[in-house]
């Protein structure tokens, strides 16, 4: 890339930018659980359901990952309530999504595929 030649990194100039990079890692845990969140919402089809009466122009996968992040902040604000057993079971009733607002859910999800709307991530 340049004609400066390369020096090598000390011991402790690895050991802090591998701390550094962990910091800026997303967590696995984070991650897990966003999928969990994405299971349960769009579990049976609704997902799709969604998707074709939305209509938004986007793939499927982005707006799956909309709808999570959406109803992840709902959980956060308290109008979303994720469900989840203290012990995995293969009843997938267990798992399950509760409005406490279902009002708010219908309105912020309008507002986050109005048209020409982009998320705040695709906006950094």
């Amino acid at each position: 890339m340049c004609d400066t030649p390369t020096r090598q990194m000390g011991k402790f100039s690895a050991i802090v930018r591998g701390l550094m990079s962990n910091e800026l890692a997303v967590s696995p845990l984070e991650s897990k659980h966003r999928q969990i969140v994405r299971l349960i919402w769009s579990r049976n089809g609704v997902g799709e359901q969604y998707y074709r009466i939305i209509a938004p122009d986007m793939p499927y996968n982005r707006f799956e990952s909309r709808v999570t992040e959406l109803l992840c902040r709902g959980a956060e604000e308290g109008w979303v309530r994720f469900v989840f057993p203290p012990a995995p079971v293969a009843d997938e009733s267990a798992y399950r999504l509760e409005f406490d607002d279902e009002d708010r859910f219908l309105n912020e999800l309008e507002a986050a595929f109005a048209t020409g709307e982009t998320s705040g991530k695709e906006a950094r």
